[in-house]
């Protein structure tokens, strides 16, 4: 998961940081966190598309919170908003941007928690497609829009998110026992090891898939032209839809 943190009170901005990973790390989550301290710091920052989450100071230096709440919904429009203020007259303005949350900064140490389970319960329990995975007696549910590609390693299967190399489950089985749901939701399979959710490809070129995340995978050359065809032509009817 990627969070944005915004506010130019590198102290306080620090102590929200540390909130949100001790939050994580309990749901074991893993995330990348970028703390700026300034709003053209925030909107320079690389890749806005991948990030999920934006905790923004209300009052900054150089720029009002809504105007960039606003401004960061433009490179990533399904951005959850969530307002971190001294000052409770700002909250009606808050929500003209669809904020999540607004927290006064007195309570952030006791409401962010609350918070944060509320946004993780919206996104899982919004009737989104899920992976259901069973292993071990437990049983773990992974949306689709979660996933960005699936890697198979020997008889282990690694399922990676948008945080590079860093796998958010792995369990027993083989790619070929994928339901036949998942491939009719926007994956394909680009070699023998690897599957990936075309919604997260950046490019297919150079018998290389790159995703947004910038991770590069091998697309098989036998089927190289089959798979880039499939591709662009999902691409076309998601843009049509959209």
């Amino acid at each position: 998961m990627h969070l944005l943190i915004c506010d130019d009170d590198a102290r306080f901005a620090a102590r929200v940081e540390q909130k949100v990973r001790d939050e994580l790390a309990q749901r074991g989550i893993p995330a990348q966190i970028t703390v700026c301290t300034r709003g053209e710091e925030a909107l320079a920052t690389p890749h806005l598309e991948l990030y999920q989450v934006a905790l923004l100071d209300v009052d900054l230096d150089t720029m009002n919170g809504i105007s960039l709440g606003r401004q960061l919904r433009q490179s990533s429009p399904d951005i959850a908003l969530i307002y971190i203020s001294a000052y409770l007259e700002f909250a009606p303005e808050g929500y003209t941007v669809n904020a999540f949350r607004y927290i006064l900064k007195r309570d952030m140490e006791r409401m962010l928690p609350n918070c944060l389970e509320a946004l993780f319960h919206e996104k899982t329990a919004s009737g989104r497609k899920v992976l259901t995975i069973r292993q071990n007696r437990t049983e773990m549910e992974l949306p689709y829009d979660s996933i960005y590609c699936l890697e198979s390693d020997l008889r282990k299967v690694n399922v990676y998110g948008d945080v590079p190399h860093q796998p958010l489950c792995s369990y027993y089985g083989k790619l070929t026992d994928l339901p036949a749901e998942l491939f009719e939701n926007g994956f394909l399979r680009v070699r023998r090891s690897d599957v990936v959710n075309m919604r997260y490809i950046r490019q297919i070129s150079g018998y290389k898939v790159t995703l947004r995340n910038g991770v590069e995978l091998s697309v098989s050359r036998n089927g190289y032209a089959a798979i880039r065809a499939t591709y662009l032509e999902w691409k076309g009817q998601f843009s049509d839809e959209s």
